[in-house]
């Protein structure tokens, strides 16, 4: 069963990471700053975030297939999700 928490993800009754993750979240998950990330974001060097009422959010598993893909820039990462 999956339910909002008080952050705004979205989350699982079993205690997992949600589908959802925000910007900390990408942090600790990729074991880099929020601030570092903040610049790849602007630089186009992160997958493009999905917006969920004003809130920045990224797919958890789009993420783990943009790290098994070598981190590659949004643009050539747009293109290989293209072609699948």
């Amino acid at each position: 069963m999956t339910h909002a928490t008080d952050t705004g993800t979205v989350g699982t009754s079993d205690g997992g990471e949600g589908l959802l993750i925000d910007i900390g979240q990408l942090a600790r998950l990729l074991r880099r700053s929020v601030a570092s990330l903040e610049r790849d974001q602007v630089a186009g060097r992160l997958p493009a975030p999905v917006y969920v009422g004003g809130s920045r959010r990224w797919r958890r598993a789009e993420i783990g297939a943009w790290v098994e893909a070598g981190c590659p820039a949004r643009d050539h990462w747009d293109q290989i999700r293209a072609a699948k």
